[in-house]
């Protein structure tokens, strides 16, 4: 026994003295399995970063996998990265390819996906906005032709992942090329912008006719209400008439084309709601295979 305790008491002293070791300057973090490459996009430049499944190197080459891609990657990929880790490695959600894109290189973060996230011009904003269009271009016609040249994809099995401004994003690529993604997470969309243009759109005729198949998951969080947030946008609200604009664009089908689901989140405002909302939504998107039946 006396043994014993001299082997606890000696184990104990190597534990503290590891936590006491400093930390060196080349153990800084890293997101396993993941690596970074730039894109050209004319005279801009994005970083793009690319995280691959455990098992994709395990596993028969002949296996494919979904896409998730994303905005505001410095902020988004580590979330989804993190959010996912488990569930996938634990096969409790499919195992995916993970896209990050990130803003325009040389500029600034805030100008950057001001312009390339939002659908219209508005003059009322200092920086550059309304080119959605182009940024989306961008992903379709070189972004995801690069990424299913380079791995192992399955191109009809593609999610976009956004969040306040990136939802919105991701609400435009639902109107104007809804085949692009088959699963759509909208975190937070700022419908508000440009008095609501894009939500106006979506009530014209060319979309209430047009033939989408698509899952659209909303999430907003609970304080996104006019009197909590900065600027007095209700977006709980908004969130709620584009599900009903959604529910409509269903009734008038012949079939029910757009499979929705809109989670408000208890007690989060808008910088806390996206990793419930991220967590969630893929979770609704890519269930493990023996749970496919139950969604």
């Amino acid at each position: 026994m006396h043994t014993f305790l001299l082997l606890v008491v000696a184990a104990a002293g190597l534990f503290l003295s590891a936590l006491a070791t400093p930390v060196k300057a080349d153990d800084a973090f890293s997101i396993p399995n993941s690596t970074s490459f730039t894109l050209e996009d004319s005279d801009r430049s994005y970083k793009v970063f690319v995280k691959l499944p455990n098992s994709y190197q395990e596993n028969d080459p002949a296996q494919y996998y979904p896409v998730i891609y994303m905005t505001d990657a410095m902020y988004n990929f580590q979330v989804v990265s993190g959010v996912t880790r488990l569930p996938m490695n634990m096969r409790q959600m499919q195992q995916a390819i993970l896209v990050g894109i990130d803003w325009q290189e040389g500029m600034s973060p805030a100008a950057s996906r001001i312009r390339d996230y939002t659908p219209s011009a508005d003059k009322g904003w200092k920086r550059k906005t309304g080119e959605a269009e182009r940024h989306l271009s961008f992903i379709a016609n070189k972004l995801m032709p690069h990424i299913n040249k380079t791995y192992r994809t399955i191109p009809n099995q593609n999610t976009l992942v956004g969040h306040s401004l990136g939802g919105l994003f991701g609400a435009y690529s639902l109107l104007t090329q809804p085949e692009l993604f088959s699963n759509y997470l909208l975190s937070s969309p700022s419908f508000w912008f440009n008095d609501k243009q894009l939500m106006k759109q979506f009530r014209s005729s060319d979309f209430m006719l047009k033939s989408i198949n698509a899952n659209v998951f909303i999430a907003i969080g609970e304080y996104e209400t006019a009197e909590l947030t900065d600027f007095g946008h209700d977006m709980v609200n908004d969130a709620k008439e584009f599900k009903a604009i959604l529910e409509q664009k269903n009734r008038l089908s012949a079939t029910q084309g757009i499979n929705l689901k809109l989670q408000v989140i208890a007690e989060a405002d808008h910088s806390m709601a996206f990793p419930t909302a991220a967590i969630q939504g893929l979770s609704w998107f890519l269930p493990q295979q023996n749970r496919l039946a139950l969604h």
